[in-house]
């Protein structure tokens, strides 16, 4: 849940999600939870297309 509540944090202090929350974040959350978890998470959040797509670019680097 921790990084769950990292992601949490790194949206509401900034107006850029993405760019707050570094990709080592995403990247263990996706590894403890899953794609698909990690993305309907950020989707019900309100993150738009773009910044997920920029999020699964973390994934791939």
């Amino acid at each position: 849940m921790i990084p769950i509540a990292l992601l949490l944090i790194g949206l509401l202090a900034s107006s850029s999600p993405v760019d707050a929350i570094p990709c080592w974040v995403v990247k263990r959350t996706v590894a403890r939870y899953g794609e698909v978890a990690a993305e309907a998470w950020a989707r019900s959040k309100g993150i738009s297309n773009r910044d997920i797509e920029r999020a699964k670019r973390c994934l791939k680097s």
